[in-house]
């Protein structure tokens, strides 16, 4: 079988793993942050220092991560509509009303999700990972 390797130009991580690829009808994408791997959390995934009364950082984050999943599907020739499972990992449950407040924008036929708490993730700051899995051509 034929693997393909996947690279939007979305941000590099500093380890060493594809951001995705396509396998067969397969598209399995590697577990994305709300990070550019430089500077940790970008300005535009957190909550402005000035005016902390405003947004939220899990629904910025969650978007963050979502919209480069959406680039790292449209690099495979796919999209977010073509996603047939995913996982989740929230640092704090109680962010999970936000999450899922931007996941159903993204969602509007909700695929099989997997959700976890769990006590931090590779990038400090960071409050979500998602990784997706999908069919290739839809």
């Amino acid at each position: 079988m034929k693997i393909e390797i996947i690279e939007s130009g979305g941000p590099r991580p500093l380890a060493n793993y594809s951001e995705a690829v396509v396998a067969g009808p397969w598209v399995f994408a590697a577990g994305q942050l709300a990070s550019d791997f430089k500077t940790g959390v970008p300005a535009e995934a957190r909550k402005h220092p000035s005016f902390p009364f405003y947004g939220s950082d899990i629904k910025l984050q969650t978007r963050y991560v979502l919209e480069n999943l959406k680039r790292t599907f449209e690099a495979a020739g796919s999209s977010l509509e073509n996603v047939v499972k995913a996982q989740v990992f929230l640092t704090d449950l109680d962010n999970f009303n936000g999450f899922d407040e931007v996941w159903r924008e993204y969602f509007k036929v909700p695929p099989p999700r997997t959700t976890v708490g769990t006590t931090g993730l590779l990038v400090k700051d960071t409050l979500v990972e998602i990784d997706l899995i999908g069919v290739a051509k839809g």
